[in-house]
C-alpha cells in the first residue's frame, strides 16, 4: 500500500527539467481523499514516469499538461492528458506495441525507444487494469490507466 500522490509526486520530480526549459504548465486535479493503492510501487511509478515524460516531449512548447486521479466504484482511475502534438487515428489501435512511434513529427518521434507506451500497457493489465488512449492530432492526448483498488 502506498499514496499514489507521492509516487506522481516523484514522477513529476523527474520531468521538472523538462517543465521548465519548454515553459509546460502542469495542472493536478488529484482527489484529496484517495485510498491508498495496493500495487507494485515501482511499477505506478514507470508508468507515470512514461506518461509525464512523453507528455512533456510531445507538447510544445508553452503547452499544458495535466495529471488527474480519482476512484471510481472499486477502481483506481489518473490519466495524463496534453495539449501536445496528438497521435493519428490510424495509429491510435498501434501506438502500444514495440518500437512504434507517432511519425506525426518525425523529429520529435524518433528520440526515443518506442517502448514507453509498450511498457505502461504491460504493467497495467500486469495489475488487473486498463489502458485507454484518446487523441486528436493538433489537439493532445490524454491516456487514462484503471486498476483495481484492492490489487489484482
Amino acid at each position: 500500500e502506498f499514496l499514489f500522490r507521492d509516487v506522481l509526486n516523484d514522477g513529476i520530480r523527474s520531468i521538472e527539467v523538462q517543465l521548465r526549459d519548454k515553459h509546460l504548465s502542469l495542472k493536478q486535479e488529484v482527489s484529496t481523499d484517495l485510498p491508498n493503492l495496493v500495487a507494485d510501487k515501482r511499477s505506478i511509478y514507470q508508468i507515470i514516469l512514461n506518461l509525464l515524460s512523453n507528455a512533456a516531449k510531445f507538447t510544445k512548447p508553452g503547452g499544458g499538461i495535466t495529471v488527474s486521479a480519482r476512484t471510481d466504484g472499486d477502481m483506481f482511475e489518473f490519466s495524463v492528458a496534453d495539449t501536445g502534438v496528438g497521435i493519428a487515428a490510424d495509429q491510435l489501435a498501434t501506438i502500444t506495441e514495440p518500437f512504434s512511434q507517432s511519425r506525426h513529427n518525425a523529429h520529435i518521434a524518433g528520440t526515443g525507444t518506442g517502448l514507453g507506451l509498450t511498457i505502461v500497457k504491460s504493467l497495467t493489465e500486469a495489475h488487473g487494469g486498463t489502458l485507454k488512449i484518446e487523441s486528436e492530432q493538433d489537439v493532445g492526448t490524454c491516456v487514462t490507466v484503471r486498476l483495481p483498488l484492492t490489487g489484482k
